[in-house]
């Protein structure tokens, strides 16, 4: 059924022009339109921006949530949020509904989750409190594209899917899968019937939770579990492809997988290898490529390409020469005196890498398909972009930066 659904998704985004995007590009050009740097916040731990860039929520590594609202071309504290007791792990921002603000829903180290809901007779964000019941801590927190429940993984080796019931005015949890470790990252299909987990003991599962099967009770085929990989390193971030039919999955081993789900549950990933430090967190452009950030403070491009992926290097162009890249398949190699090349002491007269981010990348979020010369979601047209067609994602760090970035293909 997943591969089926994965199938159906990819044909129909093939006609999109945003998913056509960077698809064939061969040159790319990067530039950073916003840019978030406040002199009290030391470090950013996770942040999520609105469907229309016009909110932005951010946790500082403490317990409160920090809500900024877009005034002209800057970012302008709104509100702080607390609520919860213990560092903030996971913020997400509901999908746009027409008629309706969007929802914020926040999960943190003390084992709970709250959905955030403005009051406009109050004049504030208003907290539902999630009814988790977990042992343990909260990690990390995704909406359904359809805005109707949204999933947290936890560290009690399992994942919440969150619906809301209208009769105890609450949102409820209903457990899917069971990991051998933590559940550290959690990504929806497109569809909102299935749901990607990736955790700790190296495995990356996709389950079934169809809201029909789920609702007034659970009942087959919901939690079925659709298809595993065990990656044999941590998994640091799943993610589904914009149309569903590959997914993606970032571990500990500084390598990238990629399995393309209309080829069957028992298809092969595609593996390529980061000559670099791990990737922590990534984002999809389109169906044909998507960013990678961790520890090396920079953005990675993955693109597929003539039936291959493959790793096209870093978008920050303030950045120096990226590490070398591999193909899909190729394996991590170096011999001995590579290794002691890698891992000798700098010189002292080393040139210092100028990045834009200084420290490492915490989050990464894909923002809607752009034009440079258009709508609220769109940045200023800057000089040479025109009117192409443009990809936008933001990242957040532990240097207190989120950075709105856009990619533009020559």
């Amino acid at each position: 059924l997943l591969a089926a659904t994965a199938h159906q998704c990819a044909t129909h985004m093939a006609t999109s022009p945003c998913a056509a995007g960077l698809g064939s590009v061969k040159t790319l050009r990067s530039n950073i339109v916003r840019k978030l740097d406040v002199s009290s916040i030391e470090v950013v731990s996770c942040h999520a921006v609105a469907a229309d860039e016009g909110l932005l929520a951010l946790g500082p590594n403490t317990e409160e949530v920090l809500i900024f609202q877009l005034e002209g071309s800057e970012f302008r504290l709104q509100q702080t949020l607390s609520k919860h007791t213990q560092r903030v792990t996971g913020l997400a921002w509901s999908p746009p509904v027409q008629g309706q603000r969007p929802r914020l829903v926040s999960c943190s180290e003390d084992r709970t989750a709250y959905v955030w809901e403005f009051d406009d007779s109050l004049g504030s964000w208003v907290a539902f409190i999630v009814e988790l019941a977990s042992p343990r801590a909260a990690l990390c927190v995704a909406w359904a594209p359809n805005g109707q429940r949204f999933a947290v993984g936890l560290a009690s080796k399992d994942t919440a899917v969150c619906y809301w019931m209208e009769a105890v005015e609450s949102w409820i949890a209903v457990k899917v899968g069971r990991s051998k470790a933590s559940v550290v990252s959690v990504s929806w299909h497109p569809n909102s019937e299935f749901l990607a987990t990736g955790s700790t003991d190296g495995r990356c599962c996709v389950y079934n939770v169809n809201e029909e099967s789920m609702l007034p009770d659970p009942s087959p085929p919901f939690g079925e579990l659709q298809c595993m990989e065990d990656s044999g390193a941590w998994v640091n971030t799943v993610m589904f492809s914009t149309s569903g039919r590959y997914l993606a999955y970032l571990t500990q081993d500084s390598s990238v997988s990629i399995k393309d789900l209309s080829e069957g549950p028992q298809a092969q990933s595609s593996k390529v290898r980061w000559k670099g430090l791990p990737f922590l967190t990534g984002a999809w452009l389109n169906d044909r490529c998507f960013v990678a950030c961790g520890f090396d403070f920079v953005p990675v491009l993955f693109q597929r390409s003539n039936g291959q992926w493959e790793c096209r290097g870093s978008v920050d162009t303030r950045a120096a020469p990226a590490s070398p890249l591999a193909r899909a398949g190729a394996g991590a190699g170096g011999d001995y005196a590579e290794a002691r090349k890698r891992f000798a002491p700098a010189k002292s007269d080393a040139p210092a890498r100028e990045t834009s981010h200084t420290s490492v990348i915490t989050g990464c979020q894909a923002l809607p398909c752009r034009r440079s010369s258009g709508g609220r979601g769109a940045i200023a047209q800057e000089e040479g972009f025109g009117g192409e067609a443009l990809a936008g994602f933001s990242t957040s760090g532990q240097d207190g930066q989120v950075l709105v970035w856009e990619i533009s293909s020559l």
